[in-house]
């Protein structure tokens, strides 16, 4: 209740022609007092969120609150000559020590530094330094943002092309978040480095985006693939939108040959015409397991470094690694600045004889011997968001995860339920 009363508080200051000072940016307040080639602004985001079921183990369980602030700073002397700097301070106030803490905690820390050389419109910019990776819909590739801490890379990018037509060659090492560390550094010897794609008149209503990438550390993993989407509201398609991606991995993994493959498909219908403009959607996801973990070819798609939170189901249950999942989902605007969404799931193995890999990648359940089963379980979530101003957004949401065969067989067997409220202030 108090949270909605201040959430109605904010819309209403909104509304006025004055908005207060909390509702106002850096910027504006500071605007007369700082030169044109100083950029402030920041975020600070709380969130309560709890699990019932941790490790698929009934009573285990725990709730606990996330704060998180970041300041950035802005600096351009000159037009094709940008600094940008971030500091993150990453909180975790009830928290059970035995969870993974890098993930939840990470006092202040510098997430990103680094020099752009290029003008906003230059058909050729270089970004050297701490930055952000995000490619396509981030299934591969993204910075994971959902979390307390977030995800960055030590990179080198060339940005070549226009808005139309452009390809990004980067070469990027990921920062290990450590909360001992007063500044993380990154991973040595863990490197991606690629090209990436993004063109918007070969395929006519669509962007088409070809990329290959290469995984080193310990591996020599190649991922080739080709991702084609067309938003809701693209003009032409009378409603309707899509996404499909395809992909294809080789190389090596130590002494084993490196096979795997994956690929998503979404359709989507909005009734623009309607009052809530209510949009259906539906999906299919599949990424390769391993028939014979440790014998021959191995077949485990790697999922690189993606932002799985916003596909497989609130829960986390699995990533992008020996899975397959069908979702039907609906979602709506009650109002312009409000969206409501609910998806029902289905999560199965692909290989009833590899593991089931959580959101991070790591086996989160391995079969046991003769194990036939592969459902992982159906999982329910609804979640709202509302954009209250330019400033402010809260949010909640409730994912409920039942158990399927594989679980109950492989595990525990119990289910998940993970609700969560957040309130965000983009200052």
């Amino acid at each position: 209740m108090r949270l909605l009363l201040i959430a109605l508080t904010i819309a209403s200051a909104y509304a006025s022609d004055n908005p207060p000072f909390y509702d106002s940016t850096i910027t504006a307040v500071a605007s007369e007092r700082l030169p044109e080639w100083l950029r402030l602004s920041g975020e600070f985001r709380t969130r309560v969120e709890g699990r019932t079921g941790f490790n698929y183990q009934p009573d285990n369980d725990d709730a606990y609150g996330l704060i998180r602030a970041r300041l950035n700073i802005g600096i351009a002397p000159f037009p094709y000559l940008d600094f940008y700097f971030q500091g993150q301070d990453s909180r975790a106030p009830g928290l059970d020590d035995v969870r993974p803490q890098a993930t939840f905690r990470d006092p202040f820390d510098l997430r990103q530094a680094y020099v752009r050389f290029g003008n906003p419109n230059s058909v050729i910019k270089v970004t050297v330094g701490r930055q952000l990776l995000s490619y396509g819909a981030q299934r591969l590739i993204g910075p994971l943002d959902w979390t307390n801490t977030s995800r960055t890379w030590d990179a080198a990018k060339v940005e070549v092309g226009t808005s139309d037509a452009k390809i990004d060659f980067f070469a990027s090492s990921v920062v290990v978040i450590d909360p001992a560390n007063r500044i993380n550094h990154h991973r040595d010897g863990f490197n991606i480095h690629g090209a990436y794609g993004s063109f918007k008149k070969i395929v006519p209503k669509t962007v088409f985006e070809p990329y290959v990438l290469w995984k080193t550390g310990g591996v020599s993993i190649w991922t080739g693939g080709v991702r084609l989407a067309a938003a809701p509201g693209t003009p032409g398609l009378r409603g309707f939108d899509y996404q499909a991606e395809a992909i294809r991995q080789g190389g090596s993994l130590g002494a084993l040959d490196h096979s795997a493959t994956a690929a998503y498909a979404i359709a989507g219908y909005t009734l623009a015409e309607a009052r809530w403009k209510p949009r259906a959607s539906t999906e299919y996801s599949y990424a390769s397991g391993d028939p014979n973990p440790g014998h021959g070819p191995h077949r485990t798609f790697d999922q690189l470094l993606p932002t799985n939170h916003l596909f497989y189901g609130i829960t986390d249950p699995t990533g992008w690694q020996n899975m397959r999942m069908a979702r039907v989902g609906l979602d709506a605007k009650p109002s312009k600045p409000l969206q409501v969404t609910c998806d029902y799931r289905w999560l199965g193995l692909d290989s009833a004889k590899d593991a089931l890999y959580d959101a991070t990648g790591k086996a989160a359940v391995r079969p046991k011997a003769g194990n036939t089963a592969r459902s992982i379980g159906t999982e329910i979530d609804i979640s709202a968001v509302w954009n209250t101003s330019k400033q402010w957004k809260l949010g909640g949401g409730i994912g409920h995860l039942y158990a399927g065969e594989f679980l109950k067989q492989n595990s525990k067997g119990s289910g998940q339920t993970f609700p969560y409220m957040f309130a965000q202030y983009s200052y």
